[in-house]
């Protein structure tokens, strides 16, 4: 499960979702929403993405909902589905322009893992960050 969370992640640090959430908490939690309602292209379409040019992001938010849709998916299926999220912590750094959330994901089937959510501040809005 955890390599099923690294796509999500990897998934979502190309890019960074923008959730309008007012706190990076709130925005990571935002985002996890979206997947446990199947949401992908709200998903993709609420990230952020480094690149300026119009044609990559759109390809970028194409790929991110089709990876997540065939690969993540299935995965926490296996699980019974993600149930709840909730965010343990949050730590912004010290220019106020990225912060680290833990999360509490919840399954279907009971169990549980935590997740740490890079988070970015993008034109006064709160967006997911991947790894890259």
């Amino acid at each position: 499960m955890k390599k099923v969370f690294s796509i999500f992640a990897v998934v979502a640090a190309l890019f960074m979702v923008s959730c309008g959430g007012s706190t990076p908490s709130d925005a990571a939690v935002e985002v996890y929403q979206m997947v446990i309602d199947g949401d992908y292209d709200a998903v993709a379409e609420n990230m952020f993405y480094e690149s300026t040019d119009a044609e990559e992001v759109e390809q970028s938010k194409a790929m991110i909902a089709s990876l997540l849709k065939e690969k993540a998916a299935p995965q926490f299926e296996k699980k019974g589905g993600i149930k709840s999220v909730e965010a343990l912590s949050e730590t912004i750094a010290e220019d106020g322009q990225s912060a680290v959330v833990e999360l509490k994901i919840t399954y279907g089937d009971g169990s549980e893992e935590t997740e740490k959510a890079e988070m970015k501040l993008d034109g006064g809005e709160w967006k997911l960050a991947m790894d890259k």
